[in-house]
């Protein structure tokens, strides 16, 4: 059964964050991989995961030897991932989006927006900052529900553990055109594009991917900073 009431990104996470990790969510399973593919040589290098949540990304860009910095707005958020990678030299804050970020201009290699940018109302605001914070030549990797189902009407959604309904959180529908444009605009030159369908053997571990085989669940892109300061 559905909670009719649709949460704002800021309740929705703060609710899901204690079962997020361990709710077999197949966009997380799918989007994971095909961002980290595009990591390239990370190690010694900086990157900022923009909208960490639990520490998905950022643990393994911690693994892959760069330094990083984790911002998201949800406390709740934060304290899994802090909880997870507990030890490692990892910079936090909470950050809400789109206000600009408290770094300086050329700081990152690497910036992650891990399913973040169908919550953000201003995604060019936030990615002219991300523009602004990144080096010359560094990448900006972002992954999103894909929008054929946000084209539908699904949002991010999730179990409730306290109640057991399924609540749903504001999710923004822009198509994949939008998203490139977007992109450019903010001075980003496209790398590459994916659209992450779900496999029939997903289903045999993730019981909730089996209405989305052989659909369109996820959307994932990465980008270059461009040489000129497009975005100033």
């Amino acid at each position: 059964m559905d909670e009719p009431e649709e949460l704002s990104a800021r309740a929705g996470y703060a609710a899901w964050a204690p079962i997020y990790d361990d709710d077999g969510n197949p966009l997380t399973a799918l989007e994971a991989p095909a961002l980290r593919g595009w990591f390239g040589p990370i190690a010694g290098r900086r990157a900022l995961d923009l909208g960490c949540g639990t520490g998905r990304h950022t643990l393994a860009l911690s693994e892959a030897g760069a330094s990083v910095c984790g911002l998201d707005e949800s406390p709740e958020m934060m304290d899994r991932a802090r909880a997870r990678l507990a030890g490692r030299p990892v910079e936090w804050a909470r950050h809400r989006l789109p206000d600009p970020l408290p770094f300086a201009d050329s700081t990152f290699d690497l910036v992650v927006l891990g399913l973040v940018a169908e919550h953000v109302e201003d995604l060019a605001g936030v990615l002219f900052e991300a523009a602004r914070v990144a080096r010359p030549g560094a990448r900006c990797l972002l992954s999103a529900l894909h929008p054929d189902r946000t084209a539908q009407g699904q949002r991010a959604r999730f179990i409730d553990p306290e109640t057991g309904l399924r609540r749903h959180i504001r999710t923004i529908h822009r198509t994949i055109p939008e998203y490139l444009a977007i992109a450019e605009g903010a001075g980003w030159s496209l790398v590459e594009e994916r659209t992450l369908v779900v496999p029939p053997e997903m289903a045999e571990t993730l019981p909730r991917a089996l209405p989305y085989i052989g659909l369109a669940l996820g959307w994932a892109a990465c980008w270059r900073k461009a040489s000129s300061d497009a975005h100033s």
